[in-house]
């Protein structure tokens, strides 16, 4: 059996009586699937961070138990039924001795440490240029740009001109002009 621990949310309009009503029967929900409850403790009417189905309030209860994987389905298919809860959350409790071990918390540690610089806006990691640096082409040994408007083509690449024979790969012949006539016989 697994720990578990349940905090749900109930309509507002309820009274004391219903929310212990609530607490026994998801108790014997737990019980009955062969769980058993540590700790039922009602919270009572609590402000929400935000509305939920136009409500700003509502009632939290909170279960501890330990129950099998089978009771927990069951839990979370009855609360999700229940029109008188506005939300649950199931989660395991994970036992005092048995947290994570050193090595996997240096690597936790590390992972989350190159995530923080990734992404727009956190900063320019090393070797990485803006785009407003491309034209600056003295500083990466291209020839500099910044005199030539915008959208300016060299002179050959403009013409249509092609390479010269000697100049051009092995293999590759220019393109013949097309001997076909567009439209039909004169």
């Amino acid at each position: 059996m697994r720990s578990y621990e349940c905090l749900y949310i109930v309509h507002p309009a309820a009274d004391t009586a219903e929310l212990n009503s609530s607490a026994q029967k998801y108790s014997e929900t737990i019980q009955g699937k062969g769980g058993t409850l540590k700790q039922a403790d009602i919270w009572g009417k609590r402000a929400l961070a935000f509305p939920i189905n136009h409500h700003t309030d509502g009632s939290y209860i909170l279960l501890r138990f330990d129950a099998e994987p089978e009771a927990v389905t069951e839990l979370q298919w009855r609360l999700r039924v229940d029109d008188r809860v506005l939300r649950h959350m199931v989660s395991y409790e994970i036992p005092e001795g048995a947290g994570r071990s050193d090595e996997l918390m240096v690597l936790t540690e590390k992972k989350d440490r190159d995530r923080r610089g990734r992404g727009r806006g956190r900063g320019r990691s090393p070797g990485r240029f803006r785009r407003d640096d491309r034209d600056r082409g003295d500083e990466r040994g291209r020839p500099d740009r910044s005199d030539r408007p915008a959208g300016a083509r060299p002179a050959e690449a403009r013409s249509g001109a092609s390479q010269p024979a000697a100049d051009r790969p092995a293999g590759h012949a220019p393109a013949a002009p097309s001997t076909t006539r567009e439209g039909g016989d004169d």
